[in-house]
């Protein structure tokens, strides 16, 4: 799959937010490790949950909905989170604890 040029700030920034929820999550482990190091995390594991999040149903939605759609509370009517920011973060939170971590 391949990310339009005028969608790349979405990914860009749930890219972000998937590396500040990763650190968070490591710095909450014994020991404060992942299975993977940081480089490593930063050339795989990052990257392929971003691409996960950038193409679900919801953020997808988004890029594609009416600018009235967008601006009329499209984060609060789709997603428990109610913005934007919280609601990739969970999603990347919750990737991380499922598919990288022995919990």
């Amino acid at each position: 799959m391949k990310i339009k040029k005028k969608d790349r700030w979405m990914f860009n920034t749930i890219l972000i937010h998937v590396a500040r929820t990763w650190e968070r999550v490591r710095m909450a482990q014994p020991y404060q490790q992942m299975p993977q190091d940081n480089i490593e995390s930063a050339d795989d594991s990052i990257p392929t949950i971003a691409l996960e999040i950038f193409f679900n149903n919801i953020i997808q939605g988004f890029l594609n909905a009416s600018d009235g759609v967008k601006h009329d509370g499209y984060w609060e009517n789709n997603t428990k989170e109610g913005m934007s920011d919280c609601y990739i973060e969970a999603m990347a939170e919750e990737k991380i604890m499922n598919d990288y971590l022995d919990n």
